[in-house]
């Protein structure tokens, strides 16, 4: 039987961070960036009162590249579709949160549609009330996130056929694994400017700050053994740069993911670049386990490009990430080839369960497809906790990680959340110097401590006092 909520208020908190590097992708370099923080309140239908918590980094030129746009456009548009779906859930009838979820989700698309937004853009306010809506409800009837998932009254909600009428009827619970995973490996960002070695990084470059800075330290200190490898579309200077990274992490045995982030409008460039991989640096080649949209999102589904998709999938999987603007795209991927789809919470955790029930069901065909978890620099304590947490509930064995390694630790909180995430996550977190960092052990964390009453986040750790009410902030504090 699903649990009722009627949302009462939203509050919205802004938190500046900057990065300790530059962290480069695709058209981007991050160097600072705000995190949207969400405070959601609420009714179940039993009375009792309840409070969820949610956030984002609200970063340039990922939901959208138009080059036409600059990054204070990039905010502003998601500030519109969180306050678009705040709106719209505050006047919503009571509902399970499924349900809610669908009428946020809808409205936000038409709003999104009114003021030219992509599909990507436009929903992402909807996955922030999403994740909200289901800590609160979590927290209201004292059940994790797995335990929701995987309980017969279905407390959410969920329907899957809603999301894709070939899932109609399949359950929630059969889509997760029966416990959630105790801990994931690291895959670990190389940025397009990330220095390889410690030789590599100019003098007055230098941090000393305690954490490692070069991909060789961070093998050596943290034992890492998976590593997402942006490219930036120039067979050359890619090849240069992946020489350098191969002769660092072969010796790990390791697992690589391959980013294109939608640098290529042609796969043809792209195919050669791997044939030369394959001939150039063959153990490399070996390692890679998939290949991240090298395609931009125009043209990434288009009929045209399924021979080179399929061609490339037989040998190495391909999979969508920024195409993924809606709910049926990974269908759509499918067909054109596509071997999988990444889960990323701003894309909403709704969605990545269907994808996920979806590879499932298509895989017993005899094909394999994958969903893979990728990060959008999700850091402490919220956006990281709840990650963490959806993955786990997944059975996900690896994730992209790259909070840890552009900021550092847990400097951009206050001293309070800092202690109240050593005290509660003495596994996840470790006393670091003078700050508090991510605890890796032989490429691993552990999760088991996100395995509290809603999506795996201590109110303690959460102090919103010290955050910037919304109306008060401005793109220009960043």
């Amino acid at each position: 039987m699903s649990v009722t909520l009627r949302v009462s208020d939203i509050d919205f908190r802004m938190r500046n961070v900057r990065t300790r590097m530059p962290f480069r992708y695709g058209v981007a370099t991050l160097t600072s960036v705000p995190i949207l923080h969400i405070t959601l309140t609420g009714e179940l239908g039993n009375g009792t009162q309840v409070r969820g918590y949610s956030a984002d980094i609200l970063p340039p030129k990922w939901f959208d590249k138009d080059p036409a746009k600059q990054y204070q456009d990039n905010v502003e548009d998601l500030l519109f579709s969180a306050e678009s779906a705040a709106r719209v859930l505050t006047q919503t009838a009571p509902a399970s949160v499924f349900e809610l979820w669908r009428e946020t989700y809808d409205a936000t698309l038409s709003a999104g549609d009114g003021r030219g937004l992509n599909h990507l853009t436009a929903a992402h306010g909807s996955t922030l009330m999403e994740r909200a809506m289901i800590d609160a409800v979590g927290r209201g009837i004292g059940l994790p996130y797995h335990s929701m998932l995987r309980s017969a009254d279905n407390p959410l909600g969920i329907d899957l056929g809603q999301i894709l009428p070939s899932l109609k009827g399949m359950a929630i619970a059969d889509t997760v694994p029966s416990t959630p995973s105790a801990s994931v490996a690291i895959r670990h960002t190389v940025g397009l400017t990330d220095p390889i070695d410690d030789g590599d990084i100019a003098v007055e470059d230098r941090l000393s700050d305690g954490l490692p800075q070069s991909l060789r330290a961070y093998i050596d200190v943290q034992g890492l053994t998976h590593f997402k490898v942006k490219i930036q579309g120039d067979a050359e200077l890619d090849l240069e740069r992946l020489r350098q990274i191969s002769r660092v992490v072969e010796a790990t045995d390791c697992l690589i993911s391959l980013d294109g982030n939608e640098q290529y409008s042609d796969l043809e460039p792209f195919e050669s670049l791997l044939s030369r991989l394959a001939e150039d640096l063959p153990a490399f080649y070996k390692s890679i386990s998939y290949i991240e949209q090298p395609l931009e999102r125009s043209v990434a589904l288009e009929p045209q490009q399924a021979e080179r998709i399929r061609r490339i999938s037989e040998t190495k999987p391909m999979i969508v990430d920024e195409s993924d603007g809606d709910l049926e795209t990974f269908l759509q991927a499918i067909d054109v080839g596509y071997r999988g789809v990444s889960t990323k919470n701003c894309k909403g955790l709704f969605k990545a369960l269907a994808n996920a029930a979806l590879a499932q069901t298509r895989s017993r065909e005899g094909t394999v497809f994958l969903l893979t978890a990728e990060d959008l620099m999700n850091l402490p304590v919220v956006p990281l906790h709840q990650d963490l947490t959806h993955l786990a509930a997944l059975g996900l064995d690896h994730a992209e990680r790259n909070g840890h390694h552009y900021v550092r630790g847990l400097d951009h909180l206050t001293e309070s959340e800092r202690s109240a995430c050593l005290g509660a996550h003495n596994s996840l977190y470790k006393e670091d110097g003078a700050s508090t960092s991510l605890a890796v052990h032989e490429g691993r964390i552990d999760l088991n401590s996100l395995t509290i009453p809603g999506l795996g986040v201590d109110s303690d750790t959460v102090d919103t006092s010290s955050m910037i009410p919304l109306s008060d902030w401005h793109f220009d504090s960043l």
